[in-house]
């Protein structure tokens, strides 16, 4: 009876666990899905990306970008907010760079790419470094057990046996 109140009990909790990854991402699909829209919406307001000044439509976006990575933390997903508020802040410099005229269409565009590359790049580097040290604290725990095994060998027995007669006494140590 007891393994039955344990069972039940691991596959309720198993089951909430399973509940609340799909209620995280059900927020997040509708969260990404307004931000699409509201993606949409500047791209409306604002359809050429070069006309000056094209810092509202940065802004606009910004915002879009802000609310949708507010919307998925919110949810309890792990995002990596900094490097998108990095990445937005980078987009606003250049844009009001570019309606000061201090850069060109092509230095805009470049500074653009740059950061995309640059903010992808940081979100790889820290997936990479997860994964590395997930490696590494299996290895040391392989590491571990192996030592544990090594130092805990079984003993070696020796039997010693003494006939009587009839009768066989043996004596294991």
């Amino acid at each position: 009876m007891r393994w039955l109140i344990t069972a039940l009990i691991v596959f309720t909790l198993a089951g909430c666990g399973l509940a609340r990854q799909a209620q995280i991402k059900q927020a997040s699909d509708a969260a990404k899905l307004q931000g699409d829209r509201d993606l949409a919406g500047c791209d409306r307001l604002y359809p050429d990306k070069y006309r000056k000044p094209v810092t509202p439509r940065v802004k606009c976006r910004t915002a879009a970008y802000d609310k949708v990575d507010a919307a998925i933390n919110r949810s309890g997903a792990n995002v990596q907010l900094d490097i998108g508020k990095k990445h937005t802040a980078q987009m606003l410099v250049a844009a009001e760079r570019f309606d000061k005229g201090e850069l060109s269409k092509a230095e805009y565009d470049l500074a653009l790419a740059n950061n995309n590359v640059a903010s992808k790049s940081q979100l790889l580097q820290r997936e990479n470094g997860a994964a590395a040290v997930a490696a590494q604290q299996q290895a040391a725990a392989a590491a571990s057990q192996a030592a544990i095994q090594s130092a805990t060998q079984p003993r070696t027995r020796h039997t010693n046996c003494n006939t009587f007669g009839s009768t066989v006494n043996c004596t294991t140590y």
